[in-house]
């Protein structure tokens, strides 16, 4: 019984197999590819929304008294810039800024540029509502008016582009001359087979004979543990 445990002791152990179900090296690959495309997706949906809204109000603003907040725009904008210029050049100028802004975000092309015009843009909107409080409030309490309902609902504008530049911001750009980048993870994955981990050599024996095997063969003139010394002239130092 003895013998039968050091020799079921030191037999190789079985390496454990390939981590293929849901933790393996492939699905998690699918997976983070799949939550970065929902991601872009989800991103993308809320940069075209605000792109068309952004488009379609500044096309208006070429024609005039066909946009409502044509008014309180142009006295916004003849406060912010001290007066220094006339109420039709701002205007048009106005709808430039969100006829470019709207474009960029629709087709994304100079994405970050349009963005940064957008968070320049909305903050001279929602500084009407200190400029203009006759307008915007109701009395002096805190109830915006139709046109402060109207400047205040950008808010929600505001955070879809923060998710928008958040998206933009966090990405890495891919590596030129590379098509299809998005789904190396998955080809690197997939090339590479799993390798289980390397097993140890069974030991030759337990016991003495373990030892004997691993120590070294004396060298010629040294001592033997029992007191004589070895090699070829141990026979004459005898004599």
């Amino acid at each position: 019984m003895h013998r039968a445990g050091e020799r079921s002791r030191h037999l190789p152990r079985k390496s454990a197999p390939a981590d293929t179900g849901s933790g393996g090296r492939i699905t998690r690959a699918v997976a983070s590819l799949t939550d970065r495309n929902q991601q872009w997706c989800s991103a993308a949906l809320l940069r075209v929304c605000v792109g068309a809204v952004f488009l379609w109000f500044g096309v208006l603003k070429f024609f005039p008294a066909a946009s409502p907040a044509e008014g309180v725009a142009i006295r916004t904008a003849t406060k912010l810039t001290l007066g220094l210029l006339p109420p039709d050049v701002t205007l048009r100028l106005l709808a430039a800024a969100e006829t470019v802004i709207g474009l960029g975000l629709l087709t994304g092309i100079l994405l970050r540029v349009a963005l940064i015009g957008f968070f320049i843009h909305m903050a001279g909107v929602f500084s009407a509502l200190l400029l203009l409080p006759g307008e915007m409030w109701q009395g002096g309490v805190p109830v915006p008016t139709l046109e402060g309902q109207y400047i205040i609902k950008n808010v929600v504008l505001v955070a879809a582009c923060l998710v928008v530049a958040a998206d933009e911001w966090s990405r890495t750009p891919p590596p030129r001359g590379r098509p299809g980048c998005r789904s190396a993870a998955v080809r690197r994955a997939v090339a590479r087979p799993e390798v289980p981990p390397p097993t140890r050599p069974p030991r030759s024996g337990g016991g003495a004979h373990a030892d004997h095997a691993v120590r070294p063969a004396p060298s010629p003139g040294t001592p033997s543990p029992a007191g004589r010394p070895t090699g070829p002239h141990t026979e004459d130092e005898v004599s």
